[in-house]
């Protein structure tokens, strides 16, 4: 006799046990007799079923109408093509080069100039947007952020000026007028913008970076130091930061922490140009003999 395997637990044992004996679970007795004979019932009722399935779908076949046999061609034709606008055709361009292309307005010809570095190109096309919509505040500041790029951010002034009264709310004209103040060296215009930007967006690193770094030039360096540090929690693998955090440590006469900051500095850019001249730096702020910096 073939073994039982119990499904409870997988163990083999004789079939004359009513239970496991490692599991204890009850074991189902199978008559195979009655299997069989449930079995030839099953095959007896589905043959029925399968018989009068076919006979039906025979008689439907031979009562229903014959569809003619005449292959329908898709037309290879436009019926309505006499009616319908040509397009128009492509601008000839018999030097080979790429034309330009005609759905696009003076403002995205003007970003287009501007990132491939065509700034004279990018100012002609701001000048022609904002001719035609003197209240388009994106081509404002965009036209003075081409004049920062120029080299004239005094020029640049009025256009973000304009942009910001239009909306005063817009991150980026804010941050681009201080920025164009820190060129001019307009430390109080620059710093009350940055911070004004960084209200605006308080999770940008490179806002609160650029507010130390304003704060550092103006000579303020206790508040530059505690922007660096707002500045390398949003961004700590940044080691920019942590350079600009030990210069004005050792302005504040700080060598300890001046050293730290160029440590952390070197861990996060091992490579950097300076590298050798910061760890010269380092071995003398913790030496005690030097003095702070007087510049950066």
């Amino acid at each position: 006799m073939q073994p039982i395997v119990c499904e409870a637990c997988g163990s083999k044992f004789s079939p004359d046990r009513d239970r496991c004996p490692r599991c204890r679970a009850g074991i189902a007795v199978v008559d195979p007799a009655a299997v069989a004979a449930r079995s030839r019932r099953l095959r007896t009722v589905g043959a029925v079923l399968l018989g009068g399935s076919l006979a039906a779908f025979a008689g439907l076949w031979l009562i229903a109408p014959k569809a003619d046999s005449t292959s329908v061609t898709p037309a290879t034709t436009d019926p309505l093509a006499a009616r319908r606008p040509k397009a128009a055709p492509e601008p000839a361009d018999p030097a080979g080069t790429k034309t330009e292309r005609p759905f696009m307005d003076a403002s995205g010809r003007a970003s287009e100039a501007y990132q491939s570095n065509d700034f004279e190109g990018a100012l002609k096309q701001y000048q022609d947007a904002i001719a035609r919509n003197p209240n388009d505040a994106e081509a404002l500041s965009n036209l003075g952020q081409v004049l920062v790029r120029l080299g004239k951010p005094e020029e640049a002034l009025p256009y973000f000026d304009r942009a910001i009264a239009l909306n005063g709310d817009r991150w980026a004209y804010v941050f681009n007028r201080a920025r164009a103040a820190s060129v001019l060296e307009r430390w109080k215009e620059s710093i009350d913008g940055y911070r004004r930007a960084q209200q605006l967006f308080p999770s940008d690193y490179v806002t609160t970076f650029n507010l130390g770094l304003t704060l550092h030039k103006a000579g303020n360096e206790e508040a530059a130091v505690a922007e660096y540090g707002k500045a390398i929690a949003l961004a700590p693998d940044d080691g920019a930061f942590r350079r600009a955090l030990g210069i004005s440590l050792e302005r504040l006469n700080r060598s300890t922490d001046a050293a730290a900051a160029y440590t952390e500095y070197l861990k996060l850019v091992p490579n950097a140009p300076d590298a050798d001249k910061v760890r010269e730096r380092i071995a003398l702020l913790t030496s005690g003999k030097l003095k702070p910096e007087s510049s950066s």
